[in-house]
């Protein structure tokens, strides 16, 4: 009786997850897709991304006081553990409007979230573990709109005021949006900049040249485009078409590589080189159409300020001497671990 009992309890949440996900902007169509973006889109406006680059700045010369304080320059420490993780977490908290968020906590939900995201064939643990942390992520954020401790020029506080307008239905269609939102402004951003120090630091040359801030802007496009956080996403076929000689049924699933188009040499010359001067505009990484990222410009102004900054500061840092760690996702390119010295130790070589 026991096991029936905790057997309909995991369908009934394993439930409650579905419906969440299918409620947000990520994976519905028209005609709930482009009224659930009108609203959010109030929220991601040129002037409230720029507001926040403050808060930016100021979290990025935190993070790196904390990893000078804990290590010696010549010492290595893990770049994706104490930077890469812990910004996008603090700079999407805040974005959204939660100042008491515990880190540790976010960082976990996060986590689990993406590697139940990120397998193509999630184990039972992942998927009652995604389940879980998605339910809590929402229930957090259920109390924090009861609260009464919002502001008005936060994510939050828009949305809830679209609310009350009627542009976005309460429940579980709110609760989706922010989940996704506080998710994915984590996980690929921490991937984006753990992947562009590594390259950056991988020939020294390119991290060098990175002292003039007027080049920051086609150099983080161009890391982008040659190592995108997001390797895949996919689309169901709305009709029956003919793609390069392969017949396309109306209901087949659809799976565009990004990575593979940000190396199309119809589309870019010499893909497989990474040149910071690139005329890239926007790659493909941030997809592109109807659903295309609606946190791109917050993305972006998040990489170079930080990619800015570790150039200023640390103009003399590189990879330490150790094997790097990639994680083991198809949905996600990233590195598990980056150790980098701020400045090169007495035996190393230039």
């Amino acid at each position: 009786m026991r096991q029936s009992l905790r057997g309909s309890e995991e369908r009934r949440r394993l439930i409650d997850m579905q419906r969440l996900f299918a409620r947000a902007m990520l994976f519905v169509d028209k005609p709930t897709h482009p009224r659930l973006r009108q609203a959010m889109q109030a929220g991601f406006r040129p002037a409230s991304i720029q507001k926040l680059q403050g808060f930016v700045v100021e979290a990025v010369g935190e993070l790196m006081d904390e990893i000078e304080a804990s290590c010696a320059a010549t010492e290595p420490f893990d770049f994706i553990e104490g930077f890469a993780r812990l910004l996008p977490a603090r700079v999407i908290s805040r974005f959204l409007g939660f100042r008491t968020v515990d880190q540790a906590q976010f960082l976990a939900w996060s986590t689990d979230i993406a590697a139940f995201l990120g397998s193509v064939l999630p184990t039972a643990s992942e998927i009652m573990a995604g389940r879980d942390s998605m339910l809590a992520m929402s229930e957090y954020i259920d109390r924090c709109m009861s609260s009464g401790d919002v502001h008005d020029d936060d994510l939050l506080g828009i949305l809830m005021h679209a609310q009350r307008r009627g542009e976005i239905e309460g429940g579980a269609e709110m609760l989706a949006q922010c989940a996704m939102v506080l998710f994915a402004g984590h996980e690929t951003t921490r991937h984006l900049l753990g992947t562009a120090v590594y390259w950056l630091l991988a020939d020294r040359r390119r991290w060098t040249s990175l002292d003039d801030p007027a080049r920051l802007p086609a150099a983080v496009r161009e890391l982008l485009r040659w190592d995108s956080p997001v390797q895949y996403t996919g689309r169901r076929a709305n009709c029956a078409f003919k793609l390069f000689g392969q017949d396309i049924r109306r209901g087949d699933l659809v799976l565009p590589l990004i990575g593979s188009a940000n190396r199309d040499p119809l589309r870019y010359p010499d893909p497989e080189q990474i040149d910071l001067n690139r005329p890239v505009g926007i790659p493909l990484s941030f997809g592109t159409g109807p659903h295309v990222c609606i946190g791109a410009t917050l993305t972006l102004m998040e990489a170079e300020c930080a990619i800015g900054a570790l150039v200023r500061r640390w103009p003399q840092a590189c990879l330490a001497d150790e094997p790097q760690q990639w994680i083991d996702m198809p949905l996600y390119r990233g590195l598990r671990k980056l150790k980098v010295n701020r400045t090169p130790s007495r035996d190393s070589s230039s």
